[in-house]
């Protein structure tokens, strides 16, 4: 290649790099962000700022509206990127038009303010910034759907502990891009068919917890099928029905607890063929039908079913719930257990709560089919036995075992468990220290802790035996013996 053809070459790649480098500019590469200053304390008192990460992190706290706009009013000027504006614990009753005008605000909360109403322009200007809104405990008696529907870009809208009576239809309309919702402790009582119309394409997660509803609320409910995770704990709902759960395919998590439902009916959950994880505790719960859980075979993981009223484990239901890990039945009212109460699902389970029920016996094949067991409590029961043949198949893979405050009986059958109870000490020294469960020796009406029994006083054969001390007698007729012995063979 001659020098002509080499000083084109250069010549022509110059360009093409200066080509690309404007380019580049005038499509707008991103540049980096310039540095977030905070203005002078002065200027927004008796606001706080704080450089953070993404932005400035502004605190407001115990003042009032003036004194909040005096700061906005600062903050305006220097166009700052706020990604934090907390204003807590404040005398704000109205939220006033364009008060964040010109600011660009990411996580806005105003919580514990007295706020009443929110003017339809109050958060127009945030529309396309704001992801975050949290207005928590305060006095709001509906939702704020003229001035929410500004919020184009919202992810998180947080309206717990309010005093909304009426989730009206169209009440989050324009919030297209909202996951999750958040009405825990309101004083909720109907929401209405289409109240969630706009965003079910998105909402990933919905807290209707700590209201006043009675019933499901199906048809609202039923448009959310991207929905992964629903909490409607704390409620006054009497009954679920087959239905109920219709259109939330998606489902992941339902939190069902602390109602007052009674029975669980045939199929009401068939609709939630991928829920992993559901919740019943502290219900009224009776009747769980054979078909309660059907649906729920392939995926599901974690069921609740303490501080119920069930009189015995509902083997028959659970038995196709194949992959349960996690089976609580703690508080009930169980007093007897079938044989064959775990058989045909008991072998993917890990995690077991059987603790404060009446329980007075344990069937000897009870623990046959437990392969997977990790974490056993059966504490606050009945029990005076718990033999060793009986625990025999599962203390290979247990982790955590509680049997306290039971009235158990100190005997050889129960030498298993400090033994288990060192081995578990290796692993986790703490929960072995804390598990001291106590045993009546009858003999000497005397409590011992299990750890510690008088093996010697219970006459306990094979390997549970503890060496027996020579008796003083037995050690002086060998003595005399032994010099009869000597002297003898002397002779």
């Amino acid at each position: 290649m001659n020098i002509a053809s080499s000083s084109l070459l250069v010549y022509s790649v110059t360009i093409v790099l200066f080509t690309l480098v404007y380019a580049n500019q005038k499509l707008g590469a991103p540049n980096p962000q310039p540095q977030q200053i905070c203005p002078e304390q002065n200027d927004i008192a008796p606001c706080i700022c704080t450089v953070k990460k993404n932005g400035l992190d502004i605190l407001c706290e115990t003042t009032d509206l003036a004194h909040i706009t005096k700061s906005m009013g600062t903050l305006k000027g220097q166009s700052p990127i706020i990604f934090y504006l907390k204003l807590r614990h404040n005398n704000l009753p109205k939220l006033q038009g364009f008060v964040f005008l010109a600011l660009d605000i990411r996580h806005l909360t105003i919580h514990n303010s007295s706020l009443a109403a929110i003017e339809e322009n109050a958060l127009s200007s945030l529309g396309n910034g704001l992801t975050q809104l949290d207005v928590s405990q305060n006095q709001m008696k509906t939702v704020p759907s003229a001035a929410l529907k500004h919020l184009f870009r919202l992810l998180i809208l947080n309206l717990n502990h309010n005093k909304i009576g009426v989730i009206h239809n169209n009440a989050f309309e324009g919030l297209d891009t909202l996951e999750i919702l958040t009405l825990y402790e309101n004083k909720i009582v109907t929401i209405e068919p289409e109240a969630f119309r706009g965003v079910e394409k998105k909402l990933k997660r919905l807290n209707l917890g700590g209201n006043d509803l009675t019933v499901i609320p199906q048809k609202a409910l039923s448009i959310l099928d991207s929905l992964k995770k629903l909490e409607i704990q704390e409620n006054k709902i009497g009954s679920i029905h087959e239905g109920d759960f219709a259109g939330m395919e998606s489902l992941d998590s339902l939190i069902l607890a602390h109602n007052m439902i009674t029975s669980v009916p045939a199929n009401v959950f068939s609709h939630l063929s991928i829920l992993n994880s559901l919740e019943l505790e502290g219900n009224k719960i009776e009747i769980i039908d054979k078909d309660g859980f059907k649906g729920l075979e392939e995926n599901l993981q974690y069921l609740r079913l303490g501080d119920n009223n069930i009189q015995s484990i509902p083997s028959e239901a659970l038995r196709p719930l194949h992959r349960l890990r996690h089976l609580d039945l703690r508080n009930n009212n169980i007093s007897f257990i079938q044989e064959d109460a775990f058989t045909g699902y008991g072998d993917s389970l890990t995690f077991l709560n059987l603790q404060k029920n009446d329980i007075k016996f344990l069937p000897s094949m009870i623990f046959e089919n437990l392969n997977s067991l990790e974490t056993l409590n059966v504490q606050n029961n009945k029990l005076s036995h718990i033999p060793q043949d009986i625990m025999e198949p599962i203390t290979d893979t247990l982790r955590i075992i509680d049997i306290t405050d039971n009235p158990l009986i100190c005997s050889c059958e129960l030498t298993w468990f400090p033994r288990l109870l060192q081995d578990l000490k290796n692993r986790d020294d703490e929960m072995a220290q804390k598990n001291k469960p106590a045993c009546l020796m009858p003999i000497e009406n005397r409590q011992y802790y299990v750890q510690t029994m008088p093996l010697e006083k219970m006459n306990c054969g094979g390997k549970n035996a503890s060496p027996s001390p020579i008796p003083q007698n037995l050690l002086r007729m060998n003595a005399f013996a032994l010099s009869i012995f000597t002297v003898v063979s002397r002779f």
